[in-house]
């Protein structure tokens, strides 16, 4: 097909249209700019847990994902070379006329090169480890060329001596014994994952997988193997003896407490959810007659439906009541009955939520959120989103993932990755990831370990669980 062809029936104006434009470097980037342009300081942030110091800054440190982005610190002039090239091209957005030499340049007291030019030397006489000094800009432009270019580093006593008497930082206090093994402490504690497992649920019956327990008997068996193949935590929704799922306090007590006769080191979960049909009294009272060590705290109101995947077609539908007075409510009586709230995050809606009535100050930290993904009314897994949700949780937090389905292995993956923790078990699918029913939540516990391992993260014990999520044991 010609082009005359297809333009034939189109009008066409020929001439140029303008595109103006602000671009925006992101709250890291803008701050490590404006320094460079209004205090002729070069900015990087340092990792608490690792120590690693990045230039330019970021949000996450590359090692451990701990969240970064508060951590600045101030670094000196000069450097090394850790490599270069020279650009023989010439382009109209190029810095510099070629040739020039454009050289990753490590500061002093960074662990992470950046890109700048390089002056002052002819390019065959450049070397890796060669010392070098930045040069500020004369007149600000309001990016990285506030730097003007890299120079060979004088060797002078005036130039050694004075980025120490401009940063003019007091002398750090020698760290004691126990600061220097609590340091120590948190970097092992930032290596472990917690694994739950999620043993029934509200929904998933005998007649999906039969390992699906509803007596307490069976709760407490299954949890009991849940513990042996690796897992710290049980999230429990009881039963009658038919299945279904049931807000009587005794039948909820008698459920925790085989639990923990059979295996008493194991954290019991309890949702706050309790099923479908549920009323808000319902749902919090069996949580204080009962206090476990931690319940479900629910952040939103929402479509909670079961749906044909492939088709659309809808099966049932339910709309999850979650007000914020239930938000609100829901969290102190948790908080004032010493039971450790695990906050439900379906969507970034939710998140926003919490965040909002948090301001009242009842929750206690440290705070800890588990990201659902793949129920028929939240978000599908996906990456990206799930690491939005990461970067806006509270400096601190604790994050676990579970998934629906075939969102569950994925999910817990990628959170295994991204330094949280992970959940579980036949509540959220019935399978393992070959296809085949799961036996038992048990054995998706022995996958999830599995992904730990190649994940380099080792898996936390019930107690360490504990102290990384701020529990009290009972």
């Amino acid at each position: 097909m010609s082009l005359d062809f297809d333009r034939k029936d189109c009008f066409v104006v020929d001439g140029k249209l303008a595109l103006p434009y602000t671009y925006f470097a992101g709250r890291m980037g803008s701050k490590f700019i404006t320094t460079l342009r209004d205090e002729k300081k070069i900015m990087g942030v340092k990792c608490p847990v690792c120590n690693k110091v990045y230039v330019p800054p970021r949000q996450t440190c590359e090692v451990d994902m701990t969240d970064i982005r508060e951590n600045w610190v101030e670094l000196r002039n000069t450097g090394e070379v850790t490599n270069f090239t020279v650009i023989r091209y010439d382009d109209k957005h190029l810095p510099r006329k070629a040739p020039f030499i454009l050289a990753l340049i490590k500061l002093d007291g960074a662990d992470s090169p950046f890109a700048h030019i390089l002056e002052g030397i002819a390019p065959e006489e450049v070397k890796p480890g060669m010392r070098v000094e930045a040069v500020f800009a004369k007149a600000t432009t309001s990016t990285i060329l506030d730097i003007d270019h890299f120079e060979p580093a004088r060797v002078s006593k005036v130039q050694v001596s004075e980025p120490a008497e401009r940063t003019q930082a007091p002398a750090a206090a020698p760290r004691s014994k126990e600061e220097m093994e609590q340091d120590e402490r948190r970097k092992a504690m930032s290596k472990k994952v917690i694994i739950t497992a999620a043993l029934a649920g509200a929904a998933t019956m005998k007649n999906q997988n039969p390992a699906v327990p509803y007596t307490p008997q069976e709760f407490a068996e299954d949890a009991y193997k849940c513990w042996k193949a690796g897992a710290a935590m049980v999230h429990v929704h009881a039963r009658e003896d038919g299945g279904m799922a049931t807000h009587d306090h005794k039948r909820i007590k008698d459920t925790h407490d085989a639990i923990k006769e059979k295996c008493p080191d194991l954290i019991v979960n309890m949702s706050s959810a309790v099923g479908m049909g549920k009323t808000a009294e319902q749902r919090i009272s069996q949580i204080i007659h009962v206090k476990p060590e931690m319940a479900s705290l629910n952040t939103n109101t929402m479509n909670f439906s079961l749906v044909d995947r492939k088709s659309g077609k809808v099966f049932i539908d339910f709309v999850f009541e979650n007000t914020f007075t239930m938000l609100q409510d829901f969290g102190k009586a948790m908080e004032e009955a010493g039971v450790k709230p695990e906050m439900e995050l379906y969507d970034m809606g939710g998140l926003d939520n919490w965040l909002l009535i948090s301001k009242q100050g009842f929750f206690t930290k440290p705070y800890n959120f588990n990201f659902v993904w793949g129920v028929a009314g939240g978000q599908a897994f996906r990456p990206d989103a799930f690491m939005t949700m990461k970067h806006a949780l509270p400096e601190g937090a604790n994050f676990t993932t579970c998934g629906v389905g075939t969102d569950q292995f994925p999910a817990i993956t990628m959170s295994s990755l991204a330094g949280g923790h992970m959940r579980v078990g036949l509540e959220d699918n019935i399978r393992i990831p070959t296809g085949e029913l799961a036996k038992g939540s048990y054995e998706q516990v022995e996958w999830a370990v599995k992904i730990a391992e190649i994940a380099g993260r080792e898996v936390a014990t019930p107690d360490e669980a504990r102290e990384i999520m701020g529990l009290r044991k009972k």
